[in-house]
């Protein structure tokens, strides 16, 4: 397995379980979803974005794991959500407070599902 970040020394983040369809996925490597991108296989840009989201929305409790390359916006696990199998949150950074929730799916697996449409319709339309 390639190495992930998974922010296992980020204080922060202490007692967050990631999903398990996430932690899957990991394990069995990160699919491409251009024009989105994985976090989880760049340190430096995980930590950046937890701090800039943290800073930007104070009240949040976000985890990155995904960022659109074309825009401002971050997929982000609600670290507010106990659950094993928490929602996910787009989040539009560097925006106004109370102006950065870009929608959320229910959980991970949707998400996916979601974005792999978004990266198959990005693909086709690269490729005209």
């Amino acid at each position: 397995m390639p190495e992930v970040y998974l922010f296992d020394d980020f204080e922060r983040f202490a007692g967050f379980r990631f999903p398990d369809s996430y932690l899957d996925l990991v394990k069995a490597g990160l699919p491409d979803i251009e024009p989105w991108w994985w976090l989880a296989p760049h340190k430096e840009s995980s930590t950046f974005w937890a701090d800039t989201l943290k800073e930007q929305f104070p009240y949040r409790e976000l985890i990155p794991f995904a960022k659109d390359g074309g825009s401002d916006d971050v997929a982000c696990f609600d670290g507010a959500d106990s659950s094993s199998n928490p929602k996910v949150l787009y989040i539009h950074s560097f925006c106004s407070p109370g102006y950065e929730s870009r929608g959320e799916a229910k959980d991970f697996t949707e998400w996916l599902r979601q974005i792999e449409e978004v990266s198959k319709e990005f693909k086709a339309t690269e490729n005209e």
